[in-house]
């Protein structure tokens, strides 16, 4: 497959052909057909270089691949970055999260007032929102609900979840290739996530690899790039199972 790496930022396939695919997107996000056609021609797939930005106050932007960092904590495919809340005048100044792109991160970037326009004449796009939101909350309390799981499977859960290919995306074929690997953070980006040590991911991250989990790898600390063996595996970790090393 051709590489993308080279795009230009605004990447953007026969312009039919793209909104046709983030028209089905939206729609499967439960936007009605009108709204998913009027928010499809709205929107564009953005490329982040990995940086660290403040997220434009005039767009919201859906994770589609990579990694990002906000507030200490790393979200994946899926995650909407920006205000949500569409019921606020667009005169109200709200700080806006500084965000660090850890990788090649690709977005949907849709216009915020288009967004806020059909929220409030749309009931479907008003449950669309709401139903990411409820997302993001779930996501949060199952990445980093503090619970009674070792360290090892909440660094399993959170690899999972940056890593996983979101069924939406890949149905309306907005997907890049995957190659079974997550790019971007560093065990220290993964420590403070998770609220741990770096010596207690430099532990888990060796269990992983020795029980076949994920590639060994010689870049230590300042590694970027985690291969996944047996995402199988991966998920039964993250679930609290502890297979020992053979």
């Amino acid at each position: 497959m051709a590489s993308t790496e080279n795009l230009p930022t605004e990447y953007r396939p026969r312009r039919g052909n793209l909104e046709v695919r983030l028209s089905r997107y939206f729609a499967t996000k439960g936007a009605g057909a009108e709204a998913a056609g009027a928010l499809a021609s709205a929107s564009i797939l953005h490329r982040h270089s990995r940086e660290g930005v403040p997220i434009d106050r005039n767009a919201v932007e859906i994770i589609v691949s990579g990694v990002a960092a906000e507030g200490g904590r790393l979200w994946g495919p899926e995650r909407w970055l920006g205000d949500l809340d569409m019921f606020r005048e667009p005169s109200v100044k709200v700080m806006r999260p500084w965000t660090e792109f850890l990788c090649t991160t690709r977005t949907i970037r849709i216009s915020r007032e288009v967004l806020r326009s059909w929220a409030m004449r749309d009931l479907s796009v008003q449950r669309m929102l709401n139903q990411a939101l409820v997302y993001q909350l779930r996501v949060h309390d199952i990445v980093y609900g503090l619970d009674s799981r070792s360290t090892t499977a909440r660094l399993a859960q959170l690899i999972h979840y940056l890593a996983h290919q979101a069924p939406d995306l890949e149905e309306a074929r907005l997907l890049p290739f995957s190659e079974g690997q997550l790019h971007g953070p560093t065990q220290k980006h993964l420590a403070i996530a998770l609220g741990v040590s770096l010596a207690s991911i430099e532990k888990s991250m060796q269990h992983l690899r020795k029980i076949g989990v994920l590639a060994s790898s010689g870049m230590g600390r300042a590694n970027r790039t985690y291969t996944i063996l047996d995402s199988d595996l991966l998920y039964t970790v993250a679930n609290g199972a502890m297979p020992m090393a053979s």
